[in-house]
């Protein structure tokens, strides 16, 4: 049996090897060097091909992006009792970034990419199943019950695009689903969780010399700073849906009328309503924009995480989670939040997830991302206690019976 324990060490080297995901190169040495600790935990480990994802490059065009595979690992399969854990191996930070390598600021902090998000989530998970396992090799035959499922995917942090399919045949085997996203700095569960979508137009013109002939050209700069004057619109006052303009590109000398421009915006919605009603207006924006004479516009991307919201089977996994945090000493709280994780696509499969079951950590996406090393400890006992109390009594669980699986 793998006896790896979470230690500083190993999650310093797998945050010390870049895995941003546009490197997936990096993804899958995250993923070779994680593969031998959960190995001798599993009865079986499968690396399971990715679909390569689409993205347009600097010229408008569609370029492709080929994703690394995705392990799978289960354990007694066959038992009764399914639970389905993971997290990513991929963080925002790219090889252009300047935050690279992990340090010890504090006691009880280290800093670094992917420290809290999500490889502490990853060492987490390790440990507790290590521990659970140990569990059962000891001969306690009730926690032999509970059969697991374990994916470490590669392209979360840019909307899970390539392992959505995965994602959601997983959750249909699963009683519930556990992700290691890290918890709010106080300890914070999530509970509830925004809709996302990421979305881009390439927006083409006529080019014209801006001082002899400008009258002849169509600015796609200009048509592009409209459209977005028009979806910043959607935003409404109560927050129920948000859009944020992320990106623009185009243009060159400023003597020439520009030809091209590319601009990328994000949406967070709170439900399904509300999803419908901005994809719509979306498009009624794009189509006036294509209407303008000389202008073109061409529309990617979509909806990419649909709202995760707090069901019965959530509130019912949840209270598991406050009553086992309580009985070894944490006071578990939860709120909403407008990120989104592949909890949102877990639960949309309809599998109750809790999806913040990593460290305590704070300032993620950001080069002052850390995590508190004490939390590493108290977040794997969480899961090692959850997954017992499931052996034990599984009636007060979700499950599949009850959803109409099998």
């Amino acid at each position: 049996m793998n006896e790896q324990p979470w230690s500083e060490a190993s999650l310093t080297e797998i945050c010390n090897v870049n895995s941003g995901t546009q490197n997936q190169l990096g993804v899958k040495a995250v993923r070779d060097k994680v593969l031998p600790w959960f190995a001798g935990l599993a009865d079986v480990c499968d690396s399971v091909s990715m679909p390569d994802v689409e993205f347009l490059d600097a010229s408008g065009n569609i370029t492709h992006l080929q994703i690394a595979d995705a392990l799978v690992l289960s354990r007694r399969k066959g038992s009764p009792l399914q639970v389905l854990l993971g997290i990513h191996l991929d963080t925002v930070y790219g090889l252009e970034s300047s935050f690279q390598t992990v340090t010890r600021p504090a006691e009880n902090v280290l800093r670094g990419p992917g420290v809290a998000d999500a490889k502490g989530g990853l060492m987490v998970m390790l440990a507790a199943l290590t521990a659970f396992e140990r569990r059962v090799a000891e001969g306690d035959e009730i926690a032999s019950r509970v059969g697991w499922t374990v994916f470490l995917n590669p392209d979360e942090e840019t909307g899970s695009l390539s392992s959505a399919g995965l994602l959601s045949r997983l959750a249909a085997g699963a009683d519930f689903a556990l992700v290691y996203e890290p918890t709010l700095p106080e300890g914070t569960l999530i509970r509830a969780r925004k809709g996302s979508g990421n979305f881009s137009v390439v927006v083409r013109g006529r080019a014209a010399h801006a001082g002899r002939d400008i009258g002849s050209g169509r600015n796609a700069i200009s048509a592009l700073c409209r459209l977005f004057g028009e979806l910043e619109k959607l935003q409404q006052d109560d927050g129920s849906v948000t859009v944020n303009v992320g990106r623009i590109s185009g243009g060159g000398p400023v003597n020439v009328v520009p030809d091209l421009a590319i601009g990328s915006w994000n949406v967070r919605v709170i439900d399904k309503a509300r999803t419908v009603w901005v994809e719509q207006q979306i498009r009624r924006c794009v189509e006036i924009a294509n209407a303008a004479d000389g202008i073109s516009v061409e529309l990617h991307g979509g909806m990419t995480s649909p709202p995760k919201l707090f069901d019965e089977p959530t509130a019912q996994l949840l209270r598991r989670v406050e009553e086992v945090g309580q009985r070894i000493g944490l006071e578990i709280r939860a709120a909403e939040s407008g990120g989104v994780c592949d909890g949102n696509k877990l639960a949309a499969a309809g599998c109750p997830t809790i999806d913040t079951m990593g460290p305590r950590g704070g300032h993620i996406h950001s080069d002052q991302e850390y995590v508190l090393i004490d939390s590493m400890e108290e977040r794997s006992k969480l899961t090692e206690e959850l997954l017992l109390e499931f052996s034990r009594h599984p009636d007060r669980f979700p499950s599949r019976t009850s959803r109409g699986g099998s």
